[in-house]
């Protein structure tokens, strides 16, 4: 799993790219995201548009990473979710939890039209 890390302004964008689908790569991402945190960072974009497949172990752990940014005092957009893992997140109701933008500038405008982030 390789990790491109870009700031926008005051948001973090988390670029991923391989597959989410064994514990090693989902704790190499959480570990990232606590890091990303740690900086005081509270606006993360996380990109999956390069991750092929993401498992059950996968959900999880971005489900942990958007409760964890949420505890915070921050939030979560993902963006590029391919169709087989956007039609996983729709059958497991993820799409009402977490924000789920088509593009990463769609995702970073979303937090400019939101005034309590």
């Amino acid at each position: 799993m390789h990790f491109v890390e870009q700031k926008h302004d005051d948001v973090w964008v988390l670029s991923i790219k391989g597959k989410l689908v064994d514990t090693p790569e989902t704790d190499k991402l959480y570990a990232k995201v606590k890091a990303i945190i740690e900086n005081e960072v509270k606006k993360i974009v996380i990109d999956l548009q390069h991750v092929s497949w993401i498992a059950s172990v996968g959900i999880g752990v971005l489900l942990r990473c958007y409760t964890t940014i949420r505890n915070s005092g921050g939030d979560l957009r993902l963006t590029g979710l391919s169709e087989k893992v956007q039609n996983l997140f729709s059958i497991t109701k993820l799409t009402g939890i977490i924000q789920i933008h088509n593009s990463v500038a769609e995702a970073i405008k979303s937090y400019e039209n939101k005034q309590s982030n």
